[in-house]
C-alpha cells in the first residue's frame, strides 16, 4: 500500500471552498519536574588530608549510659546558626542535628528513626551527612564517654559553624565488652558557604571484635532525587570512594580490616556550591511545524547575563565549551527555530552568570514538532515501520505517537490483518496510541470520516475505543467498536465530531487484555462529500481584516445563527445572536482567539483570528 500523506494538520480544499487557517491548539505539555532552588548534585567535591581539630563548644546531649534510651540513640536536636548559612541557594538561619551522624535544613526536622538521610523521602529541604545511619555512642568504657556539640570558630566573615560527634560507635551497639569509638565533624564555612566533613581516628575502648557497617556520606537537596554522594564496596578502601551512584549508595568500613577500613585522622571531604546556579523547571510549549518556546523558572541566585539555550535532534548532552543555540537570554523564556517539521528535539537551559562563569546544562527536555500543512486527505498503511516485531524500536510512521509496551500500542509485523505492518493495540490494560489528525476545531462535525480495518488478534470481541485525551490527560470516549470474530477483518467508519479547542490528536484505545488484543490497519480519513447548496454558502464566507486591531467584518452572515468568540484554553468570551455583518472586539487583549460560526442547518465552521 501507498502512503500518500504523512501530516497531522491540514488545509482542506473541496470543489471551491478554502478553509484559510488551521488552529495548532495549546500543546503544553510539562515535564515532570520539581521547581526546585538548585541542585546540590553541581556542588564539587574534593577530599584531602589535614587535621581534626576537636571542639569544646555547647554540648546538645552526652551520654549517660550503655543503653538504648541513654546512649545517644536517635535523638534529634535544634540550632540557632550565628550567621546565615546558604545550602543549595537558599539562605538558613538554623539547622537540625541528629545522633545518627546528619544535619537537615528547613523546618521540617528529620524523625528520630530517619537512617538514611540522602535517600530518606522526608520533606525537609536538605541534608548534610557525614556517617548517616543508626548510630550511638558510648558511656565510661575504659573512662572514655561520648557527646554532641557545636561551636563557632573564627571571626567574621570568615567563621565556621563546627558540629561534633565524639566518641562514637561506627554502628549502633550497646555492648560493653567490644567498643569502637571515634569522632568526626561537619564544619560549615561563612560567605563561602563550603560544606566539610573532618574524621578523626578510631581505636577499640574494650575488646577486638571488628565491626563491618555502611553509612551514607554526602549531600541531599529538596529531595532525594537531588544528591551528591559518596560510594565504595567492601573490596575499595573508605578513602579510595567514588562519586555515589544513586541516592542509596553507601560508603563500606570496618574497624579491624585494612580494606576498606576506616577513615585516618584529619581526613577531610569538601562540598563547594557552585559560583553560578542551574536553572529550573524547563518546558516547552507553543509548538508548531517550526518553532517552540522554551521556558524556565529561575535558581534563587539568578543569573547576572541571563541564559543560554541549546537545542538538537539528537541526545547527546551539551558540555560546557559548546555553543548555544541562544545565548544571554534576559528573561525566562525564548522562542526557538527554524526547525524541521515532525521531528523529535531535545533542549537544555543553563545559566550564564558571567562571560566565563557558567552553571552546568539542565537535565534534558524533549518534543516533537507538528507536521507539515498540507491539502487533502490522510492515509497510513504503516508499511514505513522498519522496527522490530515488538515495536519497541525503529521509526514510527509521521504523526503517530507510539507509547511503548508499558503504556500503548506499537507498530508490528504481524500478520492478523493483510499488509506487511499493522498497528497492534496489545498487553494487558488500558493501551493507547495517539493518531495526529485535523484540528477538529476549524471542521464541521461530521465533515471528515475515519476509516480503517480492524482485526482480533487472538480471541473474539476485541474491544476498540476512539476518543482523545484532555487537559487532565484523561481519555475521553467518543465510541467503541466491537470485533466479534477473530481473522476476520472488519471495516469501520467513524464520522469526526467537532472536538474541544486544542484537541488535535485522536486516541486509539484497547480496554482489553492480550486475549482481546487488536490489529488496525489501513487507517484514513477523508472529506465526505458535502451537499451543493451547503459548499455555496461556505465558499461565500469571508472574513476580514484578520489580522484585525478592533473591528472584524463577516460577509454573507444571512445563514449564520451565532456567533462565538473562544480563547486558546477553550473558553467562550462571547457569544452573539442575530448577527450582524460587524463585530466590535476592541475590549479583547492582543493575541489568537478561535471565532465560531453556527449556521441555521446545524452545521459549523471556526476560524482562527488573530487580534494585533
Amino acid at each position: 500500500m501507498k502512503q500518500i500523506y504523512n501530516c497531522s494538520f491540514f488545509k482542506r480544499k473541496s470543489n471551491q471552498s478554502y478553509l484559510k487557517g488551521t488552529f495548532a491548539g495549546l500543546a503544553f505539555l510539562f515535564a515532570s519536574y520539581s521547581a526546585v532552588n538548585a541542585q546540590v548534585s553541581t556542588y564539587n567535591f574534593a577530599q584531602s588530608s589535614g587535621t581534626f581539630t576537636p571542639i569544646t563548644g555547647t554540648v546538645l546531649e552526652t551520654a549517660t549510659g550503655n543503653t538504648s534510651t541513654t546512649s545517644l540513640n536517635s535523638n534529634v536536636y535544634s540550632v540557632t546558626l550565628p550567621f546565615n548559612f546558604t545550602f543549595n541557594a537558599t539562605s538558613y538561619s538554623s539547622l537540625n542535628v541528629t545522633t545518627n551522624g546528619f544535619v537537615t535544613f528547613g523546618a521540617t526536622a528529620p524523625t528520630s528513626t530517619n537512617l538514611t538521610p540522602i535517600s530518606n523521602t522526608a520533606a525537609y529541604e536538605g541534608a548534610v551527612s557525614a556517617w548517616g545511619r543508626d548510630l550511638n555512642s558510648v558511656f565510661d568504657l575504659n573512662s572514655v564517654t561520648g557527646n554532641i556539640s557545636w561551636e563557632t570558630v573564627g571571626a567574621a566573615p570568615n567563621r565556621e559553624v563546627v558540629i561534633q560527634w565524639k566518641n562514637f560507635r561506627p554502628a549502633y551497639s550497646i555492648s560493653t565488652t567490644a567498643a569502637y569509638a571515634f569522632s568526626f565533624q561537619i564544619r560549615l564555612q561563612e560567605t563561602s558557604n563550603v560544606i566539610k566533613m573532618v574524621y578523626d581516628s578510631g581505636a577499640f575502648l574494650v575488646g577486638t571484635t571488628g565491626a563491618a557497617t555502611t553509612a551514607q556520606i554526602g549531600l541531599r537537596g529538596t529531595t532525594n532525587a537531588d544528591f551528591n554522594n559518596r560510594l565504595n564496596a567492601t573490596t575499595l578502601d573508605f578513602m579510595s570512594s567514588n562519586a555515589g551512584t544513586a541516592n542509596s549508595s553507601t560508603q563500606a568500613s570496618h574497624t579491624t580490616n585494612a580494606t576498606p577500613g576506616m577513615p585516618s585522622a584529619g581526613f577531610t571531604y569538601t562540598w563547594t556550591p557552585p559560583t553560578c546556579w542551574i536553572p529550573n523547571g524547563v518546558n516547552v510549549n507553543n509548538i508548531t511545524t517550526t518553532t517552540a518556546t522554551v521556558n524556565w523558572f529561575a535558581p534563587t541566585v539568578a543569573p547576572a547575563n541571563g541564559y543560554d539555550v541549546y537545542y538538537s535532534t539528537t541526545n547527546t548532552a551539551p558540555t560546557s565549551s559548546t555553543t548555544p543555540n541562544v545565548s544571554n537570554v534576559p528573561g525566562l523564556t525564548t522562542p526557538i527555530g527554524p526547525l524541521q517539521n515532525s521531528t523529535n528535539y531535545y533542549v537544555w537551559v543553563r545559566s550564564a552568570c558571567s562571560s566565563s562563569d557558567k552553571s552546568v546544562w539542565t537535565s534534558v527536555t524533549n518534543f516533537a514538532t507538528q507536521c507539515n500543512t498540507l491539502t487533502g486527505s490522510y492515509f497510513e498503511g504503516f508499511e514505513g515501520y522498519t522496527g522490530t516485531t515488538n515495536g519497541n524500536a525503529g521509526v514510527l510512521p509521521i504523526c503517530w505517537t507510539n507509547l511503548g509496551t508499558t503504556n500503548g500500542g506499537h507498530i508490528s509485523n504481524s500478520t492478523t490483518i493483510t499488509g506487511s505492518n499493522t498497528l497492534y493495540l496489545w498487553t494487558s490494560g488500558a493501551r493507547i496510541a495517539y493518531v495526529a489528525l485535523p484540528p477538529m476545531s476549524t471542521l464541521q462535525s461530521g465533515e471528515y470520516r475515519l476509516k480503517f480495518d480492524a482485526k482480533a488478534s487472538v480471541t473474539a470481541n476485541g474491544i476498540l475505543q476512539i476518543g482523545y485525551v484532555d487537559a487532565s490527560n484523561n481519555f475521553v470516549e467518543m465510541t467503541t467498536f466491537s470485533v466479534p470474530t477473530t481473522n476476520t477483518t472488519y471495516p469501520f467508519s467513524f464520522d469526526i465530531p467537532v472536538l474541544p479547542v486544542g484537541v488535535t490528536q485522536l486516541a486509539l484505545k484497547n480496554p482489553g487484555t492480550p486475549a482481546n488484543s487488536l490489529s488496525i490497519d489501513n487507517l484514513s480519513y477523508e472529506l465526505k462529500t458535502l451537499g451543493t447548496s451547503e459548499v455555496l454558502a461556505k465558499n461565500k464566507l469571508r472574513i476580514y481584516p484578520n489580522p484585525f486591531t478592533d473591528v472584524i467584518n463577516i460577509d454573507n452572515v444571512e445563514n449564520v445563527k451565532s456567533v462565538s468568540i473562544i480563547d486558546v484554553s477553550g473558553r467562550i468570551l462571547k457569544s452573539f445572536d442575530g448577527v450582524s455583518s460587524t463585530i466590535n472586539l476592541s475590549d479583547l487583549k492582543e493575541g489568537m482567539y478561535i471565532l465560531v460560526l453556527d449556521y441555521k442547518d446545524g452545521s459549523r465552521f471556526s476560524h482562527k483570528i488573530m487580534k494585533k
